[in-house]
């Protein structure tokens, strides 16, 4: 896959008429009297508001058929972004209708109808909750584990609370199948945070992986080589990504992200992560034989064509450089490969030994960037910026293909350099996990 206008628009519009489904299914048919422009437009937003809601399940999923073609990265970027503007839309529907008739507060008295009274009341403060808790998660110091629950849980229960709401005011919902098309567009939505969040783990947990080994990098690292336990292991593309579970539940909180490190050409599979985390920090601990269910593979930051490489990666971030380039190195690809590898101590540099090795070869230069250098060290110094790429970036700049993955200041900066020294944005790929 690569980013052009075009798609980018085409599915734009896509997502669009999807998001507008919802409306135009209430406006077929024989019409309502109308009220006032306010009213309807707060209705209107009410129905936006559900669909783009229940989108969220399909378009964050985890679905192959949707993050090839967008990669993850994109795909949690514009997840987050609709999330906003979904809480806007929502929120929205009740503030204009009351303002615009004072009536419509009833809809929140319990004395009028318990049920409705609480069931809407969960649904303003379940959006305020899960929009605020997603912006500021680390502030509110909510382990991400618990959040994801409460996030995937509290999001289908809105839909389901907006799907009951709509049907039950049938103010343009009053003939049947208009009803019945309601409930099965947005019912879908929520079975698929059902099937993400549960059938799926079920499946994958019939093909379990194995732990063969965890070796003990530099830099407070660990890498875990898995094998498949009785069946061949999914076919992934290097730089791509699985979701891990380990032990033998299935159904638990803990499912991680990893990049691939191992070679696509291997037959098993091994990530390294660094210690960050009350889950890295088993790793160390972890015996050869657990269980472990891995979904996936995703991703779309992988090799384009025949195009050569110029990656600019800091710390645990390289592990889909390090994949792409034992890749190519086991089938005897010899594209040209630059890696631009930042650090802050040359002594906790993952990787250091095979990269200095790989670095012998003609087609693969690797150039380290150390914060703070031992002496001795020979090498580029201090940070990555615009006058380091001004320095390194190839005179043919616009054949190569980058890819940039690490700490968020060193991929903004890199972007934002890359972008103003002349390399076309399409030729630009970032991979991003830390958006909650």
């Amino acid at each position: 896959m690569k980013y052009s206008l075009k798609k980018a628009f085409l599915w734009l519009g896509l997502y669009t008429v999807l998001a507008l489904i919802p409306l135009g299914i209430a406006l077929m048919g024989d019409r309502p009297e109308y009220r006032s422009f306010w009213i309807e437009f707060g209705v209107a937003l009410g129905f936006i508001g559900l669909s783009t809601m229940g989108l969220q399940a399909i378009f964050s999923g985890r679905y192959k058929f949707i993050a090839p073609t967008f990669g993850m990265d994109n795909i949690l970027q514009f997840h987050r972004e609709i999330g906003i503007i979904s809480f806007f839309f929502v929120l929205a529907h009740p503030i204009i209708l009351i303002l615009a008739d004072p009536e419509f507060i009833k809809y929140y008295d319990p004395t009028v109808n318990f049920p409705r009274a609480m069931a809407l009341s969960f649904a303003t403060v379940g959006i305020v909750g899960i929009t605020v808790t997603s912006l500021w998660r680390q502030a509110f110091k909510l382990n991400y584990e618990w959040w994801r629950l409460i996030h995937s849980g509290v999001g289908a229960l809105l839909v389901f609370v907006g799907i009951t709401h709509s049907v039950q005011v049938a103010h343009y919902l009053d003939e049947l199948w208009k009803q019945i098309a309601i409930v099965v567009l947005m019912g879908g939505c929520v079975y698929a945070v059902i099937h993400t969040r549960l059938v799926r783990l079920y499946l994958n947990g019939k093909k379990p992986y194995r732990i063969v080994d965890i070796k003990a990098e530099r830099g407070d690292s660990y890498t875990m080589t898995l094998e498949a336990d009785g069946f061949k292991r999914e076919d992934f593309i290097s730089g791509q990504f699985f979701w891990m579970t380990v032990g033998d539940k299935v159904f638990t909180l803990q499912q991680h992200p990893f990049s691939i490190v191992s070679s696509d050409e291997s037959d098993n599979i091994c990530f390294t992560a660094k210690v960050l985390g009350d889950f890295t920090a088993t790793w160390k601990d972890m015996k050869p034989g657990t269980k472990v269910v891995l979904e996936g593979p995703f991703g779309s930051f992988t090799p384009k064509g025949n195009d050569p490489l110029f990656m600019i990666m800091g710390g645990i971030g390289v592990t889909p450089g390090v994949s792409m380039i034992r890749s190519m190195v086991d089938r005897d690809d010899n594209r040209e490969i630059i890696l631009v590898y930042a650090n802050e101590h040359w002594e906790e540099t993952p990787f250091r030994e095979e990269l200095e090795e790989l670095d012998k070869l003609p087609n693969i230069e690797v150039i380290n960037v150390v914060e703070s250098p031992p002496e001795g060290y020979v090498g580029e110094t201090g940070f990555v910026d615009e006058d380091f790429f001004k320095k390194h970036l190839p005179k043919d700049k616009n054949d190569f293909v980058y890819y940039i993955c690490g700490p968020e200041p060193l991929m903004d900066v890199s972007e934002k350099s890359l972008k103003k020294l002349g390399v076309d944005w399409r030729r630009i790929y970032s991979e991003r996990f830390e958006i909650v």
